[in-house]
C-alpha cells in the first residue's frame, strides 16, 4: 500500500478554440481517484489550477478531475500564448510527486513574445502622516503581464527603495512584487517633508521589462505644518541664477546653471511649455561640482523650460525662477497634424483571418486626440473605416464621421479577413483643429497563400494572372499585357524572343528595379531602341496610355516626366524612347506615377527594331484569289438573293438599305488614286480594299499614336498583322484599264465594267428610236407598256425626258425622292440588260 508513482508527462494541443489536455494514469493499488491539474505560460512562474466544475483556470482552489477520466479542454485560453502543463494523481493514500511540465500547445497562430513595454509614469499622491499611494496602468504585452514592482525614490538623496507588497514598507528586496490584478499600493512610513517619485516596472513570461519614467514629485507635510523638499524654504530667497537651455538636436537640450559655493547637490526639473507637471532630468540629484547636465528624449518642435534647486545645509531650497523656453529644430505651431508614418500590418491567426494594423504617435499642436484607419484589398477602388473597438470595416458615409480610435491607441485588429487577398492600410491623425492628411499606403500583406486570378488571353491562348487588377469587358475580349505591348507599335516591332526586358504591374505608385544591358553599344549600331510602353489594364486596345503623373529616372537622373493634361486640353499620350538614357552594363530605374487608380497601369521596357513601311509590307499576308472570290460571293449572297423590285415597291418609306451594293471600286480612299497593293482587314465586312503602301505611309506619319491602324473604311482596328493582301481585287485591278474606277460584281464572281455599262445604257434608247418603228409597237404589245415606259425612262437619263420631271410653282425643278432615284437606277439596268440580251442583275 503506497502512493501513486510519478505520473508521465501530460499531452497539451488545440481542440478549436479551447486547449485539450490528456495523460495516462496508471494502475496501482489502492487504485487512482482523482487527478489535479496545473498550467501556465511558458516561462511563466504562475500557476493556475484547473477548476472540473466550471472547465476553467482560476488562480487559487479549483475541484480535481476524478477518475477514470484522462481527457479534458479548458476554455478561455488566450490564442497565439504557449501552454504547459503538469499534472499529479492521488489514491486513498495520498497525492503524487507532479510530473514533468508537458510540451507547450497553443491555439492558432503563435504571436511574438517579448519583455513588457516600458509603462506610462505612475501617479503619486500623498495621505499625510508618512503615507503614500501609487497607482499605475498595466501596459499591452504579450505575454500578459503578471506582476509589477514599485520603486520609490528620495529625490534629495538619490536612494531608491522597493515597496514590499504584503505591507507597503520600503525594502530593498523581499516580496516586493504586486499580482497583475493590483493596480494600486499605499506605501507606508515615508518620511514627511521629504520629496518622493515613484516608478514602475512589469513583468511577464519573459522577464522584467524597463522601469517607467518617475512620477511627479510629492511631499508629506509634517507637524508643523511645514512642506518638505522643494517647497520648504529654509535659505531665504531664491537662487539667484536662471538656468540656461541649449539644443542639441537629435531630442537633447543642455541645461546649464550657476552652482553656488555651498551647494552640494542640484536637481534639474524640465517641463513642455504650457503642461503642469514637471519631469526630473537624470531621475536624481546631480551632485557637486558639476552645473551642466544633458536632458534626452525629448521631441522636435516643441518647447521647453527648465527649474533649478541646490542643496544647501542639508536642506533644500526654493526653485529657481522658469528659464527662457527654447525649441529643438522648428517650432511647431498649432496646426493640424501633418501626415503620418505609414502603419505596420502583421498576420495574427491564419485559420480566423485576424490581421493587426499598428502604428506610432507623434507629437502635435494641439495634442492628438485620435487615429482614423483606413483598409482595402490592392487594386480596389473604395477604402474601408476601422471600427475602434469592433475592427469591424464600413463604407465611408456623407451624412456621419467615421469613428475616431482614441488617443493613445495604436493598434486594432481587423477579424473575418479572406485568405489569399492582398491589403493594404493607412492612418490619418485628428486633433481639435481637424483631421490632417492620411499616410502612405502601408506595406502589402496577405493571409495565407495567394491566390490566383486567371484569365485566358484569346490572343496567345495563354492564362494571364491579373492579381490586383480589375478587367470587367468581356472575358472573351481579353488581350493580356505582354500581347498588348508586343503589338503596340507595328513601326517598333518587339524582337523575339527575349525582347520583353521588364515587366510590371503597378500596385504601388513607386517601383525601383535593375536593368541590365551590356549590349547596348551594339544594339544602337543595329538601329534597337529601348521604349517604355504603358497601358490600362481594364481595356480591350493597345493603346497607349500614361497615368495622370509619370516620372522615370535613371542612375539617379530623371529622364521624362509625364504631367497632367492643361485644362481644357487633351494629352497625346505615345510611347517614349528610354535607350539614350540608360549606359551599357547595369542601370538604377526608377518609376513613380499618382493617379486616381494606381493599381490599374501597367508598363514594359521593351527592346525594340525598327521597320519601315516597305518591310512591313513585305511580311503582309495574302489572301489567295479562289478564298478572297468566295468571300465576296458570301458577302453579296444577301444582294443576290433579295428581291429588289419587290422592296423597293413594298417598302416605299424604308430610308435602310439592308444589302450590300455589288460596287467594287478601285480606287484608295486614302490617296484617291487607283489602287496598287489592295489590302483590306481580315474581319472587314465590306468589298472596298485599300492601299497598302498608302495605309502604312499614312499611320506612319500619324502623330496621334492612338489614332493609328484603323480601317479608312469601317473603322475597324487593323494592326499589319490583321491586313490581307486580296489577290481577287488585285486580278480586277490588273485586267481593267487604268481609267476605270469602278467595276460591278456579278453572281457568278466575274465583274463589269461600270464605264460599259453606262454606255450601254446611253446607246440603248437611240438604236430603238432610230429603228423599225413598227417593231417596236409590236414588242410593246406583246409586252404591254413596260418596254415603253422603260425606254422612255432611259432617255431621261441622258437629259431627252425632262419635261416628265415634276417643277415647282416657281418653275424650280424638284429634286428626286430616293424612291424615285431608285427606280431611275432600276430601269436604266433594265434598259441595259435588254440590249444585251440577258437578264437585269439585281443591285442595291
Amino acid at each position: 500500500m503506497a502512493k501513486p508513482s510519478t505520473p508521465e508527462r501530460p499531452c497539451v494541443e488545440a481542440a478549436g478554440s479551447s486547449l485539450r489536455i490528456s495523460w495516462s494514469i496508471a494502475q496501482c493499488d489502492p487504485e487512482i481517484t482523482a487527478s489535479a491539474i496545473k498550467v501556465r505560460i511558458k516561462g511563466s512562474q504562475k500557476l493556475q489550477n484547473y477548476d472540473h466544475g466550471t472547465g476553467r483556470l482560476v488562480p487559487k482552489g479549483g475541484s480535481t478531475v476524478p477518475a477514470p477520466i484522462s481527457d479534458i479542454t479548458i476554455d478561455g485560453c488566450e490564442e497565439g500564448l504557449e501552454y504547459e502543463a503538469v499534472i499529479a494523481v492521488m489514491n486513498s493514500e495520498g497525492w503524487s510527486d507532479p510530473s514533468g511540465f508537458s510540451q507547450p500547445g497553443w491555439i492558432g497562430m503563435l504571436k511574438h513574445r517579448e519583455k513588457p513595454s516600458r509603462p506610462s509614469a505612475p501617479n503619486l499622491s500623498a495621505l499625510g502622516k508618512g503615507k503614500l499611494r501609487v497607482s499605475w496602468v498595466l501596459p499591452p504585452a504579450c505575454p500578459p503581464v503578471e506582476a509589477t514592482q514599485v520603486q520609490l525614490t528620495d529625490l534629495g538623496t538619490g536612494k531608491t527603495m522597493l515597496v514590499d507588497a504584503s505591507n507597503g514598507k520600503l525594502v530593498s528586496s523581499g516580496r516586493t512584487t504586486f499580482a497583475a490584478s493590483r493596480l494600486e499600493a499605499n506605501v507606508n512610513g515615508v518620511q514627511d517633508c521629504v520629496e518622493y517619485a515613484a516608478a514602475i516596472c512589469c513583468r511577464n513570461a519573459e522577464g522584467f521589462g524597463e522601469y517607467s519614467m518617475l512620477s511627479d514629485s510629492v511631499v508629506n507635510i509634517d507637524a508643523k505644518g511645514q512642506v518638505g523638499g522643494m517647497q520648504l524654504v529654509v535659505h531665504e530667497g531664491a537662487p539667484t541664477a536662471v538656468p540656461q537651455l541649449v539644443p542639441l538636436g537629435e531630442g537633447k537640450i543642455k541645461v546649464r546653471w550657476t552652482l553656488p559655493d555651498e551647494a552640494k547637490s542640484t536637481i534639474v526639473k524640465l517641463r513642455r511649455l504650457g503642461n503642469q507637471n514637471w519631469y526630473l532630468v537624470g531621475g536624481a540629484a546631480i551632485p557637486a561640482p558639476a552645473s551642466d547636465t544633458v536632458a534626452t528624449g525629448l521631441e522636435e518642435g516643441i518647447e521647453y523650460e527648465a527649474i533649478v534647486s541646490f542643496l544647501i545645509g542639508g536642506r533644500w531650497c526654493c526653485e529657481s525662477e522658469v528659464s527662457k523656453p527654447v525649441c529643438i529644430g522648428e517650432l511647431k505651431l498649432p496646426t493640424v497634424p501633418a501626415a503620418p508614418k505609414e502603419p505596420r500590418l502583421y498576420v495574427m491567426d491564419v485559420s480566423q483571418g485576424i490581421l493587426r494594423i499598428r502604428w506610432q504617435y507623434f507629437t502635435s499642436v494641439p495634442p492628438l486626440t485620435g487615429a482614423l484607419v483606413k483598409f482595402r484589398a490592392v487594386g480596389s477602388r473604395k477604402w474601408l473605416y476601422a471600427h475602434p473597438t469592433s475592427g469591424a470595416l464600413s463604407e465611408p458615409s456623407a451624412d456621419k464621421e467615421p469613428d475616431l480610435i482614441p488617443f493613445p491607441q495604436s493598434e486594432l485588429d481587423l477579424r473575418g479577413l479572406p485568405l489569399g487577398i492582398r491589403f493594404e492600410a493607412c492612418i490619418a491623425f485628428k486633433n481639435k483643429l481637424g483631421t490632417g492628411p492620411f499616410s502612405k499606403e502601408s506595406d502589402i500583406v496577405h493571409i495565407g497563400m495567394l491566390a490566383a486570378r486567371p484569365l485566358r488571353c484569346t490572343f496567345c491562348g495563354n492564362d494571364f494572372d491579373l492579381m490586383t487588377s480589375e478587367y470587367t469587358k468581356p472575358p472573351e475580349t481579353f488581350w493580356c499585357p505582354l500581347c498588348r505591348f508586343r503589338l503596340m507599335d507595328p513601326f517598333n516591332a518587339v524582337l523575339e524572343p527575349h525582347g520583353m526586358l521588364r515587366f510590371h504591374m503597378f500596385m504601388r505608385p513607386s517601383v525601383s528595379f535593375s536593368l541590365d544591358v551590356p549590349d547596348l553599344k551594339q544594339w544602337r549600331k543595329e538601329d534597337q531602341s529601348i521604349w517604355m510602353r504603358c497601358i490600362r489594364m481594364n481595356s480591350d486596345n493597345s493603346a497607349q496610355v500614361w497615368p495622370t503623373k509619370l516620372i522615370f529616372t535613371s542612375n539617379g537622373e530623371e529622364m521624362f516626366r509625364i504631367d497632367p493634361p492643361e485644362e481644357g486640353h487633351v494629352r497625346r499620350d505615345v510611347p517614349r524612347d528610354v535607350a539614350p538614357g540608360l549606359r551599357p552594363g547595369m542601370n538604377n530605374i526608377t518609376v513613380t506615377i499618382e493617379d486616381d487608380h494606381v493599381a490599374g497601369f501597367a508598363f514594359s521596357l521593351v527592346r525594340t527594331q525598327a521597320k519601315t513601311a516597305e518591310q512591313i509590307s513585305d511580311e503582309t499576308h495574302h489572301c489567295e484569289e479562289e478564298d478572297a472570290q468566295r468571300r465576296v460571293c458570301e458577302l453579296l449572297k444577301d444582294t443576290w438573293d433579295t428581291n429588289q423590285d419587290d422592296q423597293v415597291l413594298d417598302d416605299v418609306d424604308d430610308d435602310v438599305t439592308c444589302v450590300l451594293s455589288n460596287r467594287l471600286k478601285l480606287r484608295c480612299p486614302l490617296s484617291f488614286e487607283r489602287v496598287d497593293i489592295p489590302v483590306r482587314g481580315e474581319s472587314c465586312m465590306h468589298l472596298q480594299c485599300f492601299g497598302l503602301g498608302a495605309y502604312l505611309e499614312s499611320n506612319m506619319k500619324m502623330r496621334a499614336h492612338n489614332n493609328r491602324w484603323t480601317c479608312p473604311v469601317c473603322s475597324n482596328v487593323l494592326k499589319p498583322h490583321d491586313l490581307r493582301v486580296d489577290k481577287y481585287v488585285q486580278r480586277v485591278l490588273s485586267e481593267t484599264p487604268s481609267h476605270v474606277d469602278e467595276v460591278l460584281i456579278q453572281r457568278d464572281g466575274s465583274w463589269t465594267i461600270i464605264e460599259d455599262e453606262q454606255e450601254a445604257a446611253a446607246a440603248g434608247p437611240t438604236a430603238l428610236q432610230q429603228g423599225d418603228k413598227a417593231t417596236a409597237e409590236k414588242n410593246a404589245g406583246e409586252e404591254g407598256a413596260a418596254p415603253t415606259a422603260m425606254t422612255g425612262d432611259v432617255a431621261d437619263l441622258d437629259g431627252a425626258g425632262e419635261e416628265k420631271r415634276k417643277a415647282t410653282d416657281d418653275g424650280v425643278e424638284a429634286p428626286l425622292t430616293k424612291r424615285q432615284r431608285r427606280l431611275q437606277q432600276r430601269r436604266e439596268l433594265k434598259a441595259a440588260a435588254a440590249k444585251a440580251g440577258t437578264e437585269p442583275v439585281p443591285s442595291s
